[in-house]
């Protein structure tokens, strides 16, 4: 695995007997759903099949805003990036968050436009952001001449440190008496009639009052386990990294055809904006039609391909629901080759754009792919799931989890302990998936 990340201690010996929540998944939203929920003074038992944020966690870009998210999220998004900010003081650990604001560039006429109506509709919130002139655009990075015609920026916004922040938060609530277990795959709830009594891991079994599904791309498949419909499509991603480039800028920024932003090592994190992949398998011909919506909005940034992903997924699901064979623990960690000709395609446009000399020379220090699970209206699902009580989802954040992660599992923590919540989760929650209603997809990033 080319992909570096920082790993973590497990907790020793066996798994307990019982705990009072379980958590699935030790990515950016179970760990940040652990921390809350220790917070409320709860026994919690968090469990990865892999590496603690080996996946989308940690390959993600890093950058935690409330700049251009679709108006159901902005909420979140706020919550979380104040979460972020004042995460060092309430924990005492550096995930590496740089108050640096997010700025977006173009060169395009129309998306001025958006982001113009995308403000108006938000000023009544009170937001940090604002348009840029074209002097503003391109005064605001190390850009050859002036290729931009203007652009928007969120003061308040920045980033975080994929590959040490969620690890770095795992350590600190292993001091807090949360128990993290790694290489320890929860293949199946334990069903009392339909309500949660704890999880089936392959290292035995473990009671608990509630159970928390933070299992990313892996979700769906574990849901249907248990005849839960959770429609969630994969889109594989691809970044780099690259050394000797000045981009004259603290803050991250998109631009139409890539984005990058400084990283803590002195290296820069470069990627096609909005680009990816998405593998043709079952699930698409289960769940396209609540996608069409979506993929006519971005179609022109996803590539469908149709290959042996089919036939794996297939195979594996048979495997799973009909042999008993959980693909979890076949597959610890996903992790896809990047997909080269974005990582090269990214750097040559970027290097256009770029002063003569800023974007450096040779290839990429380190590249890597990622799985981005996805929901229909690219909005995550925070919420209990109705028919079966004590289950909790807190997935599909459509490549928001990174950022959003702090709210989500603030909110849901408050949620399952309280009953009720600070921040409406009404946007997120499940029933909205398997309704007959269209999905409204976000339209933005």
């Amino acid at each position: 695995m080319n992909h570096q990340f920082l790993e973590i201690d497990t907790t020793p010996g066996s798994p307990p007997a019982e705990v009072d929540v379980a958590i699935v998944g030790g990515g950016a939203a179970g760990i940040a759903t652990a921390l809350a929920l220790s917070r409320h003074g709860v026994s919690v038992a968090v469990f990865e099949k892999g590496r603690v944020a080996a996946e989308q966690s940690s390959r993600n870009w890093g950058w935690c805003r409330t700049l251009g998210r679709d108006a159901r999220e902005l909420p979140l998004a706020r919550l979380s990036v104040d979460l972020w900010r004042n995460l060092q003081a309430s924990t005492g650990v550096d995930v590496g968050f740089r108050q640096t604001g997010v700025v977006f560039v173009t060169d395009q006429p129309r998306e001025m436009q958006t982001w113009q109506a995308w403000l108006d509709s938000t000023a009544h919130l009170g937001l940090s952001a604002r348009m840029l002139s074209a002097s503003e655009a391109n005064a605001s990075h190390a850009w050859q001449g002036r290729p931009w015609i203007g652009g928007i920026r969120a003061d308040t916004d920045g980033y975080a440190e994929p590959a040490r922040a969620i690890p770095s938060l795992a350590r600190y609530l292993l001091t807090q008496g949360v128990k993290i277990y790694q290489d320890c795959a929860v293949n199946e709830l334990l069903l009392e009639g339909r309500t949660v009594a704890g999880v089936r891991t392959e290292k035995g079994e473990v009671r608990a009052r509630q159970v928390v599904l933070a299992g990313g791309a892996w979700s769906s498949i574990f849901c249907r386990k248990h005849g839960i419909v959770l429609p969630i499509l994969r889109v594989h991603s691809s970044a780099s990294a690259r050394s000797g480039m000045a981009i004259g800028g603290a803050a991250p920024v998109r631009a139409p055809d890539f984005s990058m932003r400084p990283r803590g090592d002195g290296q820069v994190v470069l990627a096609k904006s909005g680009r990816g992949t998405m593998h043709i398998v079952p699930d698409t011909l289960r769940y396209g039609l609540k996608f069409r919506s979506l993929y006519r909005a971005r179609k022109a940034k996803v590539g469908l391909q149709l290959g042996r992903e089919f036939f794996a997924q297939a195979w594996s699901e048979f495997r799973y629901f009909h042999l008993g064979d959980a693909p979890f623990a076949r597959q610890r960690i996903l992790d896809p080759a990047p997909d080269m000709g974005l990582v090269q395609s990214a750097w040559q446009t970027a290097s256009q754009a770029l002063a003569p000399g800023a974007a450096g020379t040779g290839p990429a220090a380190s590249a890597w792919g990622g799985v981005i699970d996805n929901t229909p209206d690219g909005v995550p699902v925070i919420s209990g799931v109705q028919g079966t009580p004590g289950l909790f989802l807190c997935t599909g954040f459509s490549g928001h989890g990174f950022s959003s992660s702090m709210g989500a599992g603030h909110s849901l923590a408050q949620q399952m302990v309280e009953g009720t919540s600070s921040l409406d989760l009404r946007p997120f929650a499940y029933e909205r998936l398997v309704a007959k209603d269209g999905l409204k997809p976000s339209i933005l990033y």
